[in-house]
């Protein structure tokens, strides 16, 4: 697995990391252009339309914004969690007790499997918001399942995606269970485009609620706000 990245510095002192990781219709290509197609910046290239307002750039201000970028292949837990502790160990002045994952797609499993990872090697994970993760439940152990259990996991899909299958992620939200995870069922009517109700993340990567829910994500889903998509 080759990785580049590129990175949003935060615009306060001792900002946690926000890793972004993108979908399998981003692999290879130019970095920047991939990447910043959607996700977490205050300039995704995506439809001007839906371009991100002032309320979103400053929740993003209180992140240092990561992505990583695969040139082929598929992410890989203990690979991107090696380029993510040389990345933390050369910005000390970034917050390590805080680090929040986010990724669509294939990067919606991606950040499970690094969430995994790190949580086996006893190293901190804060929250996770996977957008339809890819394979949905089939890939993960019990053990998996018991690491998955210490994290606070939102997961946002449309019941509508043909690419990715809802109820996988369902069945993966049932297996972690309602005290640590919450399902958001996104209506077509909420999505940028609703012809293709796979892009179910860029409604929510452009409003502030969702970097609102990441800094401030308490232990119990039943107290985790339901999150709005931008209009």
């Amino acid at each position: 697995m080759t990785l580049s990245h590129i990175s949003q510095p935060g615009q306060t002192a001792s900002v946690p990391v926000l890793l972004y990781l993108h979908g399998a219709g981003e692999v290879g290509g130019d970095t920047v252009q991939q990447l910043r197609k959607s996700g977490p910046w205050t300039n995704a290239l995506y439809d001007p339309r839906n371009a991100y307002r002032s309320d979103t750039a400053a929740a993003l201000r209180h992140f240092h914004v990561l992505a990583f970028h695969l040139q082929e292949g598929d992410w890989d837990g203990a690979a991107l969690d090696a380029e993510l502790v040389a990345y933390l160990a050369a910005h000390p002045a970034i917050d390590r007790g805080r680090l929040f994952l986010t990724g669509v797609s294939r990067g919606g499993r991606g950040v499970l499997r690094l969430a995994i990872q790190r949580l086996r090697a006893g190293r901190l994970v804060t929250a996770v918001a996977a957008f339809c993760p890819a394979g949905g439940a089939a890939e993960y152990s019990e053990t998996d399942l018991v690491l998955l259990r210490q994290v606070p996991i939102y997961f946002i899909h449309c019941p509508e995606d043909a690419s990715v299958p809802f109820e996988g992620t369902a069945i993966l939200h049932r297996r972690i269970g309602s005290a640590s995870s919450r399902l958001r069922i996104v209506h077509p009517s909420e999505l940028a485009d609703a012809s293709g109700p796979h892009n179910c993340w860029t409604q929510f990567y452009g409003h502030p609620g969702l970097y609102r829910w990441l800094e401030g994500s308490t232990p119990d889903p039943a107290d985790w706000p339901h999150l709005p998509a931008r209009r």
